[in-house]
């Protein structure tokens, strides 16, 4: 009885998985690496891969512009973004500086609110609202009395982490947050349709009670004089002038600085109809921040207005804003943020992932090029170095635009 010949069963699957592998390589080999099959010129820098390359880097700088225009914002009440949660981190940086821990106020929180629930009624983003409102008008409206208070404000954040990692980089939130004289805190969180897009408010209030415990003691309270300068003649002329003024990026805030000759009282940010007060610092220094939407959404010229104690003016126009595409995804050629949006429920931060896209691409397509003048350098086809230069070039050309 002669023996039966036993085949595996599986034999044909092997050998269709070695057929398949090896023809992907053989095509990825003829594709990328220049050898006698392909005359030494790989495919992906032949006319038509080149024209689709190109077509597909267009495309990525589209979908990206598209995405941070039209694409949803991110969940505005996720399990970080809490009262409690930026409370607690306030708590934590204050702690660190080793100042006394805030204790949460309701009055404080309603008046939070309130701004907040404003600020989306309103559709602006400032200290003070298009109808004058400031931060105190909503504060003595809850009925808090204080003898120190303060303000800062956060949109289109995500967890309480981001916006308390904003504040303390911005300087005038962090002086907010480390102030020793506040004792109490209250948070406002809204959400709701912000220029077209959905978006999250957040309002971060400070302040001081003004009814206090008062301790009787046996020491006497020391008295101190005020100097108080002499006031200026009406009509003499006080030497008032802008003599420099800048703006730069601070998150999703623009930091306008500005420094000043002659006796100024005030100095504004003004645009538009708006205006925002900027503080003084030593020197004759003045700095104050704007929401860089604010500025898109003005359409106008951005000035730092100087005011004496006569009331008389001095103008330094600074800058123009307009709303196009450019202003959400970058602002006078510097990033100011990588914002995200929501994809199939995914984060995403579509500035970032191109720029890394762009980057990868001129990097593969630099070595593939390099590699096929470096493994036969006395055959360089004309064509071969045309398409890989112009590849590489687009790539970087968009990379920079980003």
């Amino acid at each position: 009885m002669q023996a039966g010949f036993f085949q595996p069963a599986n034999s044909d699957v092997l050998r269709e998985l070695k057929d398949f592998w090896r023809g992907f390589f053989g095509h990825v080999q003829e594709s990328f690496v220049p050898h006698h099959k392909n005359n030494y010129h790989p495919h992906i820098f032949s006319q038509r891969m080149t024209a689709l390359l190109s077509v597909l880097l267009v495309c990525v700088k589209l979908f990206t512009v598209a995405a941070l225009s039209l694409g949803p914002a991110l969940p505005a009440f996720s399990a970080d973004l809490t009262p409690a949660n930026i409370i607690n981190l306030t708590n934590t940086s204050r702690q660190t500086f080793g100042l006394k821990a805030l204790t949460e106020n309701s009055k404080l929180d309603a008046a939070a609110q309130a701004k907040a629930a404003d600020m989306l009624q309103n559709q602006y983003f400032a200290h003070t609202s298009p109808q004058g409102k400031t931060p105190w008008s909503f504060i003595h409206a809850a009925d808090y009395g204080y003898l120190v208070a303060g303000e800062n404000l956060a949109v289109n954040f995500t967890d309480a982490e981001s916006v308390e990692q904003a504040w303390m980089n911005s300087p005038s939130h962090k002086a907010n947050l480390l102030n020793k004289n506040y004792t109490e805190i209250g948070i406002g969180i809204t959400q709701g349709l912000f220029q077209g897009r959905q978006a999250t408010f957040v309002v971060q209030m400070f302040g001081d009670p003004s009814v206090q415990k008062v301790e009787l003691t046996s020491v006497p309270t020391p008295v101190q004089a005020l100097s108080v300068p002499a006031p200026v003649p009406v009509g003499q002329p006080t030497g008032l002038a802008v003599v420099a003024a800048s703006i730069a990026p601070d998150g999703d805030l623009m930091k306008v600085s500005a420094t000043t000759e002659g006796a100024a009282v005030k100095v504004l940010a003004r645009f538009g109809e708006r205006a925002i007060m900027l503080s003084p610092v030593p020197d004759n220094n003045w700095v104050g921040y704007v929401a860089v939407s604010s500025l898109a959404a003005s359409q106008s010229q951005l000035d730092v207005v100087a005011q004496d104690i006569q009331g008389a003016t001095q103008t330094f126009k600074l800058a123009y804003f307009s709303p196009d595409v450019k202003t959400n995804y970058n602002v006078l050629g510097a990033s100011i943020t990588q914002p995200q949006v929501s994809l199939f429920g995914v984060k995403y931060a579509p500035q970032s992932s191109e720029n890394k896209f762009y980057l990868w691409f001129a990097v593969a397509m630099l070595s593939s090029l390099a590699l096929a003048i470096g493994i036969r350098h006395r055959i360089q086809h004309p064509s071969l170095v045309m398409n890989g230069s112009l590849l590489v070039v687009l790539a970087m050309m968009l990379w920079m635009t980003g």
